[in-house]
């Protein structure tokens, strides 16, 4: 009988059920820090609102992927938690996918022989009308030019003895006396008289020069060709996984997803380019062959946006 006595039954320790949830993780190491958001996201530089998704397990409240894990890492660690685990408690429970990385497609100047074509021949239209210019200055004429005269209706211009023929008529006569001419017909103002429509010598045609066709003044203005951009490289180099968005100044998206750590990449394109980085801390930037300093102002947390190539630069 004292074997079926509960009060001497041996007692076993309830032992607390390990947290189910990732956010049940991080709220209980964070009461056992005796610690609150507010003082994690002045610490962390996080805002309280995405701590507060992380224990509430609302990833998507936060962003894309890569933000949610670099959150969870600085949590982890600040709380002393296996950064492994949590990220395994992560992939369990979440619902959205990583972003696949696609092989950015890089932008070759394949047309480098068609704009040295250009190039080579807005110098040699530049050469053109500066000598057309230099030319007109100094007096050039197109002389050689057909003459409007030429196409016109021929000038008749009396012979000289018929513009002189009144000037040797004598004076009035009595009619009796009219059948008799005072004065023979000169041959000469016969001639032209029978033939008015001769012209006359060239040596009294006006003065040629004033046919000459004007010159015309060439603005080579609107005849250069524009100057061709040329594609600028940007090269990133990711020392831990992180997240890039380039998007050049024609709009066209360069580079867009999460890159792996160790991976370089390098992308062309129109300046200026409107860049989007996630841990930005484990990037370095490098434009034309110089490394280029992400701006302080640009970064909130570990989310940094800046222009590269703009007007402000």
């Amino acid at each position: 009988m004292a074997d079926s006595d509960p009060l001497s039954a041996p007692v076993v320790p309830t032992l607390p059920l390990p947290p189910q949830t990732l956010g049940q993780m991080l709220r209980g190491a964070r009461l056992a820090n005796d610690l609150t958001l507010e003082q994690l996201s002045t610490e962390l530089r996080i805002e309280a609102k995405q701590l507060n998704a992380l224990e509430e397990n609302r990833f998507e409240q936060i962003g894309v992927p890569v933000f949610v894990k670099g959150y969870l890492k600085q949590y982890g660690q600040r709380l002393g938690l296996d950064v492994r685990d949590l990220l395994a408690l992560y992939y369990k429970q979440t619902t959205l996918a990583d972003v696949q990385v696609q092989p950015s497609r890089t932008i070759k100047l394949h047309d480098e022989r068609q704009i040295t074509s250009w190039i080579l021949a807005a110098i040699v239209l530049v050469l053109v009308i500066a000598g057309l210019a230099v030319w007109w200055w100094n007096g050039g004429t197109f002389a050689a030019l057909p003459s409007t005269r030429e196409t016109s209706a021929p000038v008749t211009t009396p012979a000289p003895e018929a513009a002189e023929a009144p000037a040797r008529t004598t004076a009035p006569q009595p009619l009796e006396q009219l059948t008799v001419p005072a004065v023979a017909p000169d041959a000469s103002a016969a001639e032209a008289a029978a033939n008015p429509a001769t012209d006359a010598p060239a040596s009294r045609d006006p003065d040629p020069v004033a046919f000459t066709a004007p010159v015309e003044q060439v603005d080579g203005g609107d005849d250069e060709q524009p100057t061709p951009v040329v594609a600028i490289p940007l090269e990133f180099s990711f020392a831990e996984e992180s997240w890039a968005e380039v998007t050049d100044g024609r709009g066209e998206r360069l580079l867009y997803g999460l890159n792996a750590a160790g991976r370089r990449v390098t992308v062309r394109g129109e300046p200026p380019f409107a860049v989007v980085l996630g841990n930005s801390d484990a990037v370095q930037l490098t434009v034309a062959g110089e490394p280029y300093a992400i701006p302080a102002t640009a970064r909130q947390d570990e989310l940094a946006r800046f222009s590269v190539g703009g007007a402000e630069e």
